[in-house]
């Protein structure tokens, strides 16, 4: 047996083992998930509806563990390679979820992990799980929610998805706030038994704000502060209720998925997408010659392969940055022999600010002048062409 073979039954393992955990988990932790509307599922339809309602009546498509076998056996091992990496993505935010119970816990914080709020609203049944909510007591009562997300690099905002979720965790545990659909009770109850604190009846009384908790493998951000917001719960109550009315529509046979309305405009997580393969948004005219498709193989791998490089280069300025920072010499070259480098602070790039511009134009000529003369000063660019290349999932 070859040492590739044998790396990839390493790897094939590794894959199975993380499906079948995956399952395990999600049974344990959320349920059947095709049986309410979780956040989740608001914040993907605030998205894209058919994506949201093709998980809620199909799944999330996931291939079994037999699959991944069945490819090993036929040495398909850019399959497994594939199945693999998605999981590692999926599931590094429980991992890490675990790290930072485990860090609150050590600051004896009074932490509820996956807390879950199930309700019937109007008919559709609904269960937020929230990862980790904050409790403080005493003249001054705060709770915090806080939603994880692990992420490729921090972003500079959140995606719609991402708020959505966490308005309508802070707007359900607002509005279900004294009902008794915490475990059984209301969520005062609860923190009295699992803290003995006593939080007011009304929550109005209470310091509420919801935060996002992005995690990299080597940094982190905390994005907010949000606040239960009467439009935005009203909007994912809408949102859920379309879901779920769609959902079971389509159970029944009075529709099909094609006629769900989906995500017209460029979306980068239409390639996660489980149900992107029979999508209106990417029928096609298939081509006979494959010499396109080779092109485009080969265009994803130099591509991949100028991530990876871009990556490595990054890291290493950052390690060469942070030595020269932290040696003891300033504005000095070192020299190592080959090279010399020195470490300097650069002024930024002068940019002009619209928003300053506006003011200080309304100042001296009035709002609608400064609209008028902003909007007059603005410059289309020239038309280009885009080229747009999406990997077509191919479950097995």
């Amino acid at each position: 047996m070859d040492t590739e073979i044998k790396s990839m039954g390493l790897l094939t393992q590794v894959t199975k083992g993380l499906l079948l955990h995956s399952k395990k988990e999600t049974e344990e932790q959320l349920g059947d998930r095709s049986k309410y509307i979780g956040m989740s599922d608001i914040g993907k339809g605030t998205e894209c509806m058919r994506a949201a309602v093709a998980n809620k009546v199909y799944g999330n498509m996931q291939p079994n563990p037999e699959d991944v076998q069945k490819s090993f056996s036929e040495k398909d091992f850019g399959q497994i390679q594939s199945v693999l990496n998605k999981q590692l993505i999926l599931q590094r935010g429980h991992w890490l979820e675990a790290g930072i119970l485990d860090a609150f816990k050590a600051n004896n914080a009074n932490i509820i992990s996956q807390l879950e709020i199930g309700i019937d609203n109007n008919g559709i049944p609904i269960k937020a799980h929230l990862d980790f909510v904050l409790v403080w007591g005493g003249k001054h009562p705060a709770v915090r929610v806080l939603e994880l997300k692990s992420t490729e690099n921090i972003p500079k905002n959140l995606y719609a998805s991402y708020e959505t979720q966490l308005y309508g965790q802070l707007g359900f545990l607002c509005k279900f706030w004294n009902e008794p659909c915490f475990n059984k009770m209301t969520f005062p109850q609860l923190v009295k038994k699992k803290f003995n604190i006593e939080l007011p009846e009304n929550p109005q009384k209470v310091d509420i704000e919801g935060w996002c908790l992005c995690l990299a493998m080597s940094k982190a951000k905390a994005i907010g502060p949000y606040k239960a917001n009467d439009t935005m719960l009203r909007f994912c109550e809408k949102t859920a209720k379309n879901i779920w009315v769609k959902s079971e529509e389509i159970r029944k046979g009075k529709m099909s998925l094609d006629d769900v309305e989906y995500c017209k405009g460029f979306h980068p997580l239409c390639d996660w997408c489980s149900h992107a393969e029979g999508c209106p948004k990417f029928k096609s005219v298939e081509l006979k010659d494959s010499v396109y498709n080779d092109i485009l193989s080969e265009l994803g791998e130099l591509k991949a392969d100028k991530s990876k490089l871009e990556k490595e280069i990054a890291v290493n300025e950052e390690r060469v940055k942070d030595f020269y920072l932290n040696c003891g010499v300033k504005n000095k070259w070192l020299n190592t022999g080959d090279y010399r480098f020195k470490c300097s602070t650069v002024n930024g790039r002068k940019i002009l600010s619209e928003e300053m511009l506006a003011s200080k134009l309304a100042n001296s000529h009035g709002t609608e002048k400064a609209s008028q003369v902003i909007e007059q000063s603005k410059k289309q660019g020239e038309a280009y062409q885009r080229l747009y290349i999406s990997k077509i999932n191919k479950e097995k």
